[in-house]
């Protein structure tokens, strides 16, 4: 039989394990603690990827591939590498284990071209090309053009039921550069003989009583050729994401009427513009750093509009890029479908 003391110390040590449990079973529940050290980015600015915030839908959050060293290329995996001194093409194919002719057509590099410190080269995980998918081409169309197996680039691009999209990047392995035969130009004898129009004078074609709205494929890119597609168009992505080392100028996508030009947070966007192309088309531009037009401006198809930023949901300083969407009639569209 137990004395009273030793009661009273077995009662006492089942009470410490019932709040140990306790304890730990609320703590389980909590979020982890994060020091407000590690919640500063290198600016010394809160890392908002920590803080709930209300934003659209459609958002993810974003870093910048292109400026971080290692990173993958959106889905084309190819490591980004900032030249340092004393890099050359051949250390670099022995280090990446591909060949020069690979890291040089990635780059669009001629034959005997040097490369410079702090130049970014894209090198592929394999040797091969990259190929920027056409509006109409097909994964099987895209194997025959340059004579590689189909199931080589679905499993090296992690390509499923054969989907691929008007502007996404393929990695074609064992690929050679496409090189187009010149086109011939036939040149056509006048008739000798009168030169005099026929009856009735020069038909001019019958010019149309009204510009007609734009359609799919009629928009042009909002950024210069050498931004590039970081983030495609998901179900929890409504938009294409495009980047531009160090920013770059945002252009209209088709001409329009400006309906909204906002500075601030704008639920994510940060700094905003919205363009009205008519027959319920609509462009939007996010993310931008400075806006160069203002609600209510006509605006024509290429005009800069705003210069590109990092506002609204994006990671620090490296996230600077243009969040572009497509939206007809109200619903977000895939831009893909809609730029030439």
């Amino acid at each position: 039989m137990l004395s009273p003391a030793d009661t009273t110390r077995r009662w006492l040590s089942i009470r410490v394990r019932i709040l140990c449990i306790v304890i730990f079973g609320v703590a389980s529940l909590l979020p982890p603690y994060v020091p407000h050290a590690e919640l500063a980015s290198d600016n010394g600015e809160l890392d908002i990827s920590h803080v709930m915030l209300l934003v659209e839908d459609g958002f993810l959050m974003k870093t910048s591939p292109l400026t971080k060293e290692g990173t993958r290329r959106a889905y084309s995996e190819g490591v980004i590498h900032t030249v340092h001194e004393g890099d050359s093409l051949e250390r670099l194919s022995d280090r990446y284990d591909v060949s020069i002719d690979t890291i040089r057509w990635a780059n669009k590099l001629g034959q005997g071209t040097a490369i410079q410190p702090g130049q970014q080269l894209l090198v592929l995980p394999v040797d091969g090309v990259l190929h920027t998918v056409k509006r109409g081409q097909t994964l099987l169309g895209i194997a025959e053009l340059y004579g590689a197996k189909i199931e080589d680039i679905a499993s090296q691009n992690r390509v499923k039921d054969g989907f691929i999209a008007a502007g996404q990047e393929l990695i074609i392995p064992g690929g050679k550069p496409i090189v187009e035969k010149p086109k011939v130009v036939v040149v056509t004898a006048k008739p000798v003989g009168s030169t005099k129009p026929p009856a009735g004078g020069i038909q001019k074609p019958a010019q149309p009583s009204f510009t007609p709205a734009p359609t799919a494929g009629a928009l042009q890119k909002p950024c210069s050729e050498v931004c590039f597609i970081t983030q495609y168009f998901t179900t929890s992505h409504y938009a294409l994401d495009m980047q531009e080392r160090g920013g770059g100028a945002i252009y209209a996508a088709e001409a329009g009427t400006v309906i909204r030009a906002d500075y601030g947070w704008n639920g994510g966007y940060g700094n905003v513009i919205e363009v009205d192309h008519g027959n319920g088309l609509v462009t939007l531009y996010g993310h931008n750093k400075s806006l160069l037009v203002e609600e209510g401006d006509t605006v024509v198809r290429g005009q800069q509009i705003a210069n590109m930023g990092n506002t609204g949901l994006v990671y620090g300083k490296t996230g600077i890029h243009i969040h572009f969407e497509v939206q007809l009639n109200g619903v977000k569209k895939n831009p893909l479908l809609y730029l030439q």
